[in-house]
């Protein structure tokens, strides 16, 4: 696990392990192309291909020396992962906690709860799993998903966590390992290529889809370790053919929803012919490969991977108005530093240190105890940052801050109740009185919304009798030009409640008004749309058409809107006061801060 190599069979019942400097320098075909990718996708429009060039890479390393223990008898499950830990673990945890470290200082609220909870998948090694619901790789926001390439990390680890014992059974109580590995490997690629046009990020992201590629890597630490080999002229050909396929993988394969399918088999392909023939023939191509040069970047690798991500995310984010090629330089810049100082000071002493047998036991117990210490304080960044309450908390009282006994104010609203929520929590603190917070993004709670909570929210109204009630919703989008959904909530809420706030919506803005528009060349003054600017007049005409002595409008656009029209798309901290065209970000809820202070104290002194 720990060196690039293949197994060699001395003689009947014998292995030997070989180093092969040739996976190293292959590593760096693999690491620099995904990096070229992400550094500018034009650069190399195939450059993801990168990861599946190493999930070959590893499946034919794992298994070969899983082949060499059991060979020898010395096959051992907790040694296994104990260099599994002592290989992957330090430098993984390293960078999850820096990038933690670094986002706190630039990220908005609402992306650092994100970054939470990614960061707590990744610890866990289910980020593959969480990012399904995201949407593809390919459209994610890229500066604000610096753990986004852990994915494939978390495929590796779920795929180990049985395979050892596969592998171990298949070779040790049936004749033919190496067929029932490839029939595995052939159903996990059928799946795959039947899910990928039904959900295409489920199809990328998970197991049962990717294990295929590290599958042919295993078949092929099988066939050389029962005395495969390829005779000298088709081992020349098996190399030349690898390396057309994978360059022209890299080069040619385009970024798009029917990937991976059957078009990952490609690159799959290309790696395996490669690596077929190691060692037993040196053609130009596995020369290059073998360069010092080469190899001393593929020993890196993995600390490359990890680090030039984050790296790419948070220079985007923080510095979005800078040149393109300042930001690159940068980029480039700081992922060498760090990868450098990672790998001469955590990767490569950790390794040494955590693979001694006698410390096996508290390594576990540390990596755990590390693990859900991360994992829960990503939780609890998520739950602190962004009041998006699940729905089946909202009968209980949502997200609950007891700030005092200066009454009960409840919050109720789709994404733009969730929105506020952190600054009304600081509010109900400050003015010491108890907020329940119900906002949910992307669902309904107004009377007769499809699939609306309208009816939990209106009980626990009734139960706690508030104060005050605090309405927030995309109000154009939800009444489509009719308050009777509104009216008809205000009913109920005045057999209950004491006061009623409704917020309107701030102004929507162009999609340019974002970090990745920005950094396209997009400059102010921006504006409104018009359309958008009339929608939102006239959602603003229904809000008020309800008010009362009981019922107040709290208009923020104002905020946000110079004298002459222009947006105000910069807070008073310098970062963006948007998060996207229809939300705030925290610094932009913050401008609205007093206002909703003031608002909210009047409606309680009522």
């Amino acid at each position: 696990m720990q060196a690039s190599g293949a197994l060699n069979r001395t003689g009947a019942g014998q292995a030997r392990w070989a180093y092969w400097p040739e996976i190293d320098g292959l590593r760096t075909i693999a690491v620099l192309s995904v990096l070229l990718f992400h550094l500018k996708r034009g650069l190399l429009p195939g450059g993801f291909v990168g990861v599946d060039i190493f999930f070959v890479i590893s499946g034919f390393l794992i298994s070969s020396i899983l082949l060499d223990d059991i060979a020898k008898s010395a096959f051992s499950v907790g040694r296994f992962y104990q260099r599994r830990i002592s290989r992957i673990f330090p430098a993984l945890i390293l960078v999850i906690l820096a990038t933690l470290a670094a986002a706190s200082l630039i990220y908005s609220a609402q992306d650092m709860a994100s970054l939470g909870i990614n960061s707590a998948a990744a610890a866990a090694s289910l980020i593959n799993m969480k990012l399904v619901s995201q949407g593809s790789y390919f459209i994610l926001s890229p500066d604000a998903q610096p753990l986004l390439h852990y994915w494939s990390l978390a495929v590796e680890e779920q795929f180990y966590i049985v395979f050892p014992l596969y592998l171990y059974v298949a070779t040790r109580f049936t004749r033919w390992p190496l067929a029932i590995t490839c029939a595995a490997a052939l159903a996990s690629f059928a799946l795959c290529v039947w899910l990928t046009p039904i959900h295409q990020p489920l199809a990328f992201y998970s197991l049962p889809t990717r294990a295929w590629e590290l599958l042919v890597g295993s078949g092929l630490a099988l066939f050389r370790s029962g005395g495969g080999r390829l005779s000298r002229p088709l081992a020349h050909g098996s190399v030349w053919g690898g390396l057309a396929l994978i360059v022209g993988s890299i080069v040619l394969l385009q970024e798009s929803e029917s990937f991976p399918g059957w078009v990952a088999a490609f690159p799959v392909i290309g790696t395996a012919l490669l690596i077929a023939p190691i060692g037993d023939v040196r053609p130009a191509p596995l020369r290059l490969l073998a360069h010092p040069m080469m190899v001393a970047i593929g020993k890196r690798s993995y600390s490359l991977y990890l680090w030039h991500w984050p790296v790419f995310s948070l220079i985007d984010y923080r510095v979005y108005a800078a040149s393109e090629p300042m930001r690159m330089a940068l980029k480039i810049a700081l992922t060498l530093v760090l990868t450098l100082l990672s790998y001469g000071l955590v990767e490569r002493p950790a390794r040494t240190y955590l693979n001694v047998r006698s410390r096996r036991v508290r390594i576990f117990i540390a990596t755990g105890i590390l693990v859900a210490l991360i994992a829960g304080g990503g939780l609890w960044l998520r739950s602190a940052l962004y009041f998006d309450v699940r729905p089946g908390t909202i009968a209980s009282g949502g997200t609950t801050v007891h700030g005092g006994k200066a009454g009960v104010v409840i919050l109720s609203g789709d994404s733009q109740a969730a929105m506020y929520g952190t600054e009304i929590a600081a509010i109900a603190r400050a003015r010491g009185f108890t907020l329940h917070a119900l906002g949910t993004a992307g669902r309904n709670q107004l009377p007769d919304e499809d699939g609306t909570s309208w009816p939990v929210v209106a009980a626990l109204i009734a139960e706690k009798k508030p104060d005050l009630v605090i309405l927030v919703h995309a109000w154009g989008a939800k009444l489509h030009g009719d308050p009777a959904a509104l009216k008809k909530a205000l009913v109920e809420i005045a057999a209950n409640a004491e006061q009623v706030l409704l917020v309107a919506e701030p102004p929507i803005v162009p999609e340019t008004v974002s970090r990745e528009g920005l950094r396209g060349g997009a400059r102010p003054p921006f504006f409104e749309p018009a359309a958008s600017r009339a929608a939102r007049a006239a959602s603003m005409a229904m809000l008020r058409e309800v008010a009362s002595d009981k019922v107040h409008v709290v208009d923020v656009a104002g905020l946000f809107v110079d004298a002459d029209g222009a947006l105000r798309i910069l807070a008073a901290d310098g970062r963006l006061s948007f998060a996207d065209p229809h939300h705030l970000s925290d610094s932009g809820t913050a401008m609205a801060h007093p206002l909703l202070d003031e608002a909210i104290a009047n409606a309680l002194a009522q």
